[in-house]
């Protein structure tokens, strides 16, 4: 079985680190590796499950970076090549007792075109992206756009494009245009129904964690993404970046299921 490099960034939130560390290494029976940055916290400890440490805050693709590095270097020493990254935040929890790393590598292993695949949210998840709640399919449904509440990307694919931006910092806007590049090659992304994580938004700065307010980390990644996005894709980016390329149809396949959300 190829092996998946779970990667994941840590800013003042040990504890919630940890707690998903700790479910991967027990419900996570497919071949896997976490990498865990510590990414300079100012207030708290580092997590026990950190493997890589930064000395300054890089914010959170900084911080996925530093993890993705290290899993290069795994590759390099181990000499082999992971089938997919995995990228998860401490805003996601993990959820019940089942592998959900395993039906998402399966997923890509038996479907050649797809390229991204992502749990589904439970339902009192918080999240503007309601593509990605639980739609009760029991199955795959495919969708414009993931995630990295617990996105999974195929590694070649994600590679040959250069991975996310790191000019965007703050990893807003760094799925969107993923996914946009994926849909406009003709891949494919889906939301696994039968698999489930948990997302509580802006939990760090509820626990004061953050060192400035949410809507102050709006600002700031509206910014960098008008900075970064708009001169590459023009002043409609925003909604461009999320249906282009995409049959707005799929959308209400599952109503076919009588479930709504």
């Amino acid at each position: 079985m190829e092996r998946i490099a779970i990667c994941m960034s840590n800013y003042n939130m040990p504890e919630r680190a940890d707690a998903m560390a700790d479910a991967i290494e027990k419900y996570v029976h497919w071949p896997h590796d976490l990498f865990m940055c510590y990414n300079a916290s100012d207030i708290m400890p580092p997590a026990r499950s950190t493997t890589v440490w930064l000395e300054h805050n890089l914010q959170t693709t900084g911080g996925l970076y530093a993890a993705l590095a290290q899993a290069d270097n795994a590759e390099m020493v181990g000499k082999f090549k992971y089938l997919a990254y995995a990228f998860t935040c401490t805003s996601a929890e993990y959820v019940g007792t089942d592998d959900i790393i395993m039906p998402m590598a399966l997923f890509l292993l038996h479907n050649d075109n797809a390229v991204g695949v992502h749990p589904s949210l439970i339902r009192d998840s918080t999240t503007s992206w309601k593509q990605l709640i639980d739609h009760e399919t029991g199955g795959p449904r495919e969708v414009s756009f993931i995630d990295s509440v617990f996105g999974m990307y195929r590694a070649d694919w994600f590679n040959s494009i250069g991975r996310y931006d790191p000019e965007l910092t703050y990893c807003h806007g760094t799925d969107l245009e993923t996914c946009y590049i994926a849909r406009k090659q003709g891949r494919s992304l889906w939301v696994l129904d039968s698999i489930h994580v948990k997302k509580i938004s802006d939990i760090g700065y509820v626990m004061g964690r953050m060192g400035m307010t949410a809507e102050q980390r709006r600002i700031n990644a509206r910014a960098e993404m008008n900075r970064v996005l708009k001169p590459r894709y023009g002043p409609g980016y925003w909604d461009d970046l999320q249906h282009h390329y995409w049959d707005h149809r799929k959308d209400t396949l599952y109503a076919k299921s009588g479930k709504s959300i």
